[in-house]
């Protein structure tokens, strides 16, 4: 789709947050974190405040990093505007997550067990948010392509018959890892860290992706969702360290590889900007984003290894 239809896209994602809220219940249900007849309510009550908190967040964390240029151009029309352009996916992230701690509040239930039950449904939700993005051309997309690729891997604008253009789909590639997110937390639903795992895998491949695309929320040459990504990618590596023994370094390890793979990342940045050069050329960008996906690699298994010893630990 190359045309920004609002409606389609708040249908896309009304529907699915119907389906992710019934997700929600039926975990609750399976989980027994509430009796049979409760599960329901409670997956109504997010239904409700999740829309509410979801916008809040996603239009305070935009508010945030745009400040000034927000209070330069009029702060008060901005809050009550719905451009889908000034809204952050990741301060919509944390909206719904705060409407699902608040629904646990409402119903007296413990939030870690509430958020690890939701973590399918949260998952959900975002992978329909990253596809619906589709309806909101030119949202989602990256560069502009030499060589013509077809569609999911690009969105191809033809102007008239001689005239064509190709774009690459970022959203798509979004979709798929946010759906790979859903399907381990699926496969995962008795990890006791349930959520924080699925938000981890939903962060992790964003710090790339957030790369890529083009209509990102930049300060100078800072990719402002990028860095709240690594940022809990990392927070959670050092939970890890504290988790398996803080004394221990083998239990740093994980932390420590996080911290390396952010120094390359920025190194990589100003590769991809032009700033560093090799031997007087640029380096092709194919190989920069070939090695910051080997980073991020490194960063998944160091975290899947942290997580086997906090489980064995735990037994």
């Amino acid at each position: 789709m190359t045309e920004y239809n609002l409606t389609a896209y708040l249908i896309i994602m009304g529907f699915s947050l119907v389906c992710a809220c019934l997700l929600f219940a039926f975990s609750v249900r399976k989980r027994q974190v509430l009796p049979a007849g409760k599960a329901f309510p409670l997956g109504m009550c997010v239904l409700v405040l999740a829309p509410v908190f979801g916008i809040l967040g996603a239009k305070l964390f935009y508010f945030i990093f745009r400040l000034f240029y927000l209070i330069e151009m009029g702060a008060g029309e901005y809050w009550l505007s719905l451009r889908t352009e000034e809204l952050s996916y990741y301060g919509g992230i944390a909206g719904v997550t705060l409407s699902v701690s608040l629904a646990a509040a409402v119903f007296r239930l413990s939030p870690k067990q509430t958020l690890n039950s939701f973590a399918a449904a949260g998952a959900l939700l975002a992978t329909a948010a990253r596809f619906a993005e589709c309806c909101l051309f030119p949202t989602g997309l990256g560069t502009y392509l030499e060589n013509p690729l077809p569609f999911p891997l690009a969105v191809n604008v033809v102007y008239s018959e001689d005239y064509s253009e190709s774009i690459l789909a970022v959203y798509m590639f979004e979709g798929f890892f946010s759906l790979a997110a859903f399907v381990l937390s699926l496969v995962h639903r008795k990890e006791p860290h349930r959520f924080i795992r699925t938000l981890f895998y939903l962060c992790l491949p964003q710090i790339i992706l957030e790369s890529l695309r083009t209509d990102t929320i930049d300060i100078l040459l800072l990719h402002a969702e990028q860095l709240v990504c690594y940022l809990f990618v990392q927070g959670v590596l050092v939970w890890y360290a504290f988790a398996n023994g803080r004394h221990r370094f083998s239990s740093w390890i994980p932390a420590v590889t996080g911290l390396v793979v952010c120094g390359f990342t920025v190194v990589e940045e100003f590769m991809l900007e032009g700033k560093i050069l090799v031997g007087g050329d640029v380096v092709p960008r194919w190989i920069t984003y070939t090695a910051m996906a080997a980073g991020l690699v490194a960063i998944a298994v160091a975290e899947h290894r942290a997580d086997r010893r906090f489980v064995s630990q735990s037994l």
